[in-house]
């Protein structure tokens, strides 16, 4: 036999969850867990000399389409009404107060079983402004309680460096990105907290789903769209710069440890064609080429062909300086985070480039922000970047957000989370079976945090309950959903209890 078959996830698999503040060799070290981000649950927003960061101006819209993401791209007039206005809520000012909280929260994903755990630190606690000589003490000592704490249940932390929270002033001295300036700013954030935590970090995810810009521009690149005379070119430049940065980062931090394994991470925007018209079918190829192209760049180490010809036809002028393309040629990062949620298709009679414009597909169902269920979807994604890179890749992100009752007794029956998530698990667990390097998976979010594209927290995705509404009033007490005890049951089985979902 050239290969065992295999079956079931590996044993050592890391089962988690993952939060934003948001291992990979061999079968020796693997886990389920779980993800967050900083900005969506910590709180404590202007406590021991933390900066204002771009998410700390996204108010709470209550009349907002669920379905309209308006914060990822903003002008300046926006910008301005939105930045300390009296006017609105601020739902990430308090959070779920992780910041005082975690030990609370810790103790129950060490009741669950968690054997990793996916969070992001957030950049204006260390450098408030991001133009400091020195690093906020109070804030380097708050991650290492964080750390230590983790340690102590024998929970692996998976830690990004940047995830939706930037500081403000680097928006508006440096329009974001889109200046090179951010490059060595941020490498000498990155480069702190990775000389910081050199003993209690081993995996890092230098930049959240960097290829979004279309999505959430704002958030990740901190660009204002009037500031520039070619939006679309300003995206991509910002993308270079982050590329150039994220290089450097993986070379400072190879000296820093060699032990360190480095990621980049990519939002799974890959897309179906709508039918078998050959004209659907080329455009959902040319789509899905200029979402590899982020994985090309930091996994390959070159910029794509196919890229090329897209910035010649846009009219987008890439500067890059002597060097760049040598520096992230040599400096690729070891591993690939993927989130996935759902699917999309691409109809070419209605579409065109542009990442966001797709079209529903017909044969899936949707929740109520527009999001198709497609566990098989998953099976695909991985499956195709395994195909295309072949490097260990971890889910950083997979869950369903829904508005959950609480009902008598404190109980929360989320039969529906449990379906979305037991099926998209069986369908990894085939991805694996069939020859796939996954060694995490991070469902998103252990409890429920403030949602990142509409800053309420009615879209719940969490295990467990947290009792604040979008206004942040309730009792804060924390209750476990039918899916705590689901989840539980299947760290401990290592997912044999999912054997016989069929999809």
């Amino acid at each position: 036999m050239i290969k065992e078959v295999r079956h079931g996830f590996p044993k050592d698999f890391l089962w988690g969850v993952a939060m934003s503040a948001k291992q990979t060799e061999g079968a020796d070290d693997r886990a389920l867990g779980g993800a967050i981000a900083a900005n969506q649950c910590e709180g404590a927003w202007d406590v021991n000399g933390k900066g204002m960061s771009t998410a700390d101006i996204h108010p709470y819209l209550p009349n907002l389409n669920r379905k309209e993401l308006d914060f990822n791209h903003l002008d300046s007039n926006t910008f301005e009404r939105f930045k300390g206005n009296d006017e609105y809520y601020y739902p990430n000012h308090k959070g779920v107060e992780f910041y005082h909280r975690y030990k609370e929260y810790f103790a129950l994903l060490h009741e669950m079983g968690f054997k990793c755990f996916r969070m992001s630190i957030a950049w204006t606690r260390i450098f408030p402004t991001g133009e400091e000589d020195k690093p906020n003490e109070a804030g380097l000592k708050h991650y290492h309680d964080v750390f230590q704490e983790l340690k102590k249940y024998g929970i692996e932390p998976i830690v990004t460096m940047s995830h939706y929270e930037m500081p403000l002033h680097l928006v508006e001295k440096y329009n974001g990105w889109s200046s090179r300036a951010l490059i060595d700013l941020f490498v000498k954030y990155c480069g702190t907290v990775l000389e910081e935590y050199k003993y209690e970090v081993k995996y890092w995810i230098v930049i959240n789903q960097i290829n979004l810009i279309q999505y959430e521009c704002f958030g990740s690149l901190g660009i204002l769209k009037d500031k520039t005379d070619n939006y679309l070119e300003a995206q991509f430049q910002g993308i270079h710069h982050q590329f150039v940065a994220s290089a450097k980062v993986v070379e400072l931090a190879k000296k820093i440890n060699p032990e360190f394994k480095m990621g980049t991470m990519l939002a799974d925007c890959i897309i179906n064609p709508y039918t078998c018209n050959p004209k659907d079918v080329e455009l959902a190829l040319r789509r899905n080429r200029m979402q590899y192209f982020f994985g090309d760049v930091q996994i390959l180490g070159e910029y794509p062909q196919f890229a090329i010809q897209y910035f010649d036809k846009n009219n987008i002028d890439i500067k890059v300086e002597e060097g760049d393309l040598e520096l992230i040629k040599e400096h690729t990062v070891d591993f690939l985070c993927v989130s996935y949620y759902y699917s999309r298709c691409v109809d070419a009679s209605k579409n065109g480039m542009d990442a966001a414009d797709t079209v529903d597909n017909p044969y899936l169902k949707a929740n109520e922000w527009g999001w198709a269920i497609n566990p098989q979807g998953l099976y695909c994604t991985m499956s195709n970047y395994h195909d295309r890179y072949h490097v260990p890749m971890m889910i950083g992100e997979n869950g369903f957000g829904y508005v959950d009752k609480l009902e008598e007794g404190n109980v929360v029956h989320d039969t529906y989370r449990i379906d979305y998530l037991g099926k998209h698990i069986r369908a990894l667990q085939n991805a694996i079976e069939d020859g796939c390097d996954i060694f995490a998976y991070c469902s998103w979010a252990p409890f429920d945090i403030i949602s990142a594209g509409t800053a309420e927290i009615s879209k719940r995705y969490g295990y467990i309950y947290v009792d604040y509404d979008d206004y942040g009033n309730g009792s804060g007490n924390l209750y476990k959903k039918d899916s705590f005890y689901w989840y539980k049951n299947v760290i401990e089985t290592n997912g044999e209890c999912l054997k016989d979902i069929e999809l």
